[in-house]
């Protein structure tokens, strides 16, 4: 632990090593593992681990992903740093938590920071080409995500919607090193898909008559809600053939032997095993826990049993990769996983949202997630839950007196003395029309 996190744990606790991300911080170092390597990063929004095939899920969801997963390094805990898209992403895109980069509540209209580093504008300051295609909505260029791409497009929501677009640009970039960022809504609401993806995963040909919004307001509990869990699994077997095509195209052109290749989820979704159906307002398991697969050219294949965060950690650890170095704020780099050294450690992994809708009591919730235990707490509410993972993995039976959560409180405060929030956040432009209809048809705007 450095000297730095060590004071901070002593000042604020008087007692030593609770780490969340200080240990991390302090053993990170460049491994070069891939030089100056393409990178193309897919993120498959609202995609929860639980549903993917390479985590055990009982459907064949993610056939493409399998193939993937089964030759690079799967993080089979990964949790994510947010539970809706703006904030998560940001935090991939620039190595802060929510707090630190100020995209936590879902009614505020900001931006990123335009000065604030971001992996596109690092790579692309270190010679290379940088483009993104993305379903828009909450990745639109409008919160500044468009940062240091030469190439910004948002062609439709899915995944297979950018991909024509993908391939041309992949031709023109023959003679450079090239950062690819995919992202798409195929598993959000509202959950679309084809005969071909419902009869991959056995279900029927008809979908529900009526509406997931009006089915969760109306439905007892999980089981009720089972016909549109086979819509949301369609539309993830929708997304994964889009993610084979786009691994089809690298390997028609040569490019898998020279191209990192990492695929992540900002987020899952929920379907009342909590009370509610979607994300945005909790924190638990279903939410947090993402799929995040790293291929990397001449890096064995490995299953990583460890706790780690899945969004702060992607810029440093692509960074790391291809050697181009330190440039971004302190974050966790998850690259001594993949060559086998001595891998960082996270007792807990902090996750954030906030929401501010009128006349909801949401406020801004925080979630501390260890191997053992976690706890979420509720800011406006003033009140917690502690789980006992070893027994309720799911997380179904809060303990709300728990002696044990007393240190987790403290952790988390002490965690926030290292990571304060932003008092000023960038205010972004009118909002388009739009952009207003596509974030009310994804269930962001009322």
């Amino acid at each position: 632990m450095s000297s730095r996190c060590f004071a901070l744990v002593l000042g604020l606790l008087g007692v030593a090593l609770l780490s969340v991300g200080c240990d991390a911080t302090a053993r990170r170092v460049r491994t070069d593992l891939c030089l100056r390597c393409n990178v193309v990063v897919v993120s498959f929004d609202t995609l929860r681990a639980d549903h993917v095939g390479f985590h055990g899920y009982r459907r064949p969801t993610t056939p493409s992903l399998d193939r993937l997963a089964a030759r690079g390094v799967v993080f089979a805990n990964a949790i994510s740093q947010s539970a809706w898209t703006r904030p998560a992403h940001a935090s991939m895109f620039t190595g802060l938590y929510p707090s630190e980069h100020g995209l936590v509540a879902v009614d505020r209209n900001v931006a990123l920071d335009p000065r604030q580093p971001m992996l596109a504008s690092v790579l692309r300051a270190n010679g290379y080409a940088t483009a993104a295609f993305t379903g828009g909505g909450n990745m639109s260029a409008h919160f500044g995500f468009d940062a240091g791409f030469e190439t910004y497009r948002s062609p439709g929501r899915r995944l297979a919607d950018g991909l024509t677009d993908v391939e041309a640009w992949l031709d023109t970039v023959a003679d450079r090193p090239f950062f690819l960022f995919v992202h798409g809504y195929d598993a959000h609401r509202p959950y679309r898909s084809t005969a071909e993806d419902r009869a991959a995963i056995g279900i029927g040909p008809t979908p529900p008559s009526m509406g997931i919004n009006r089915a969760c307001r109306e439905a007892r509990g999980p089981a009720d809600l089972a016909p549109y869990v086979d819509e949301y699994d369609a539309a993830i077997h929708h997304g994964d053939r889009a993610i084979g095509r786009l691994l089809d195209s690298l390997a028609r052109r040569g490019r898998m032997d020279d191209t990192v290749v990492v695929v992540t989820s900002d987020h899952g979704e929920e379907f009342l095993e909590h009370g509610t159906c979607f994300h945005i307002r909790s924190l638990y398991r279903e939410i947090v826990h993402v799929p995040l697969v790293y291929y990397v050219p001449g890096v064995d294949a490995r299953r990583v049993p460890q706790l780690v965060p899945a969004s702060v950690s992607l810029a440093p650890t692509i960074l790391d990769i291809v050697g181009v170095g330190k440039r971004l704020r302190e974050g966790p780099s998850l690259a001594a996983f993949l060559d086998g050294r001595r891998v960082p450690t996270f007792d807990y992994v902090v996750s954030e949202t906030a929401i501010r809708y009128p006349g909801r009591r949401y406020g801004h919730v925080r979630a501390l997630t260890g191997e053992r235990d976690k706890l979420i707490r509720w800011t406006l509410e003033q009140r917690h839950e502690y789980f006992d993972l070893t027994t309720d993995p799911g997380e179904t039976r809060p303990e709300r007196q728990a002696a044990r959560a007393r240190p987790l409180l403290r952790h988390l405060d002490l965690w926030l003395a290292a990571h304060p929030p932003r008092d000023v956040v960038v205010a972004a432009t009118r909002m388009p029309v739009r952009l207003r209809e596509e974030l009310r048809e994804l269930g962001y705007v009322e």
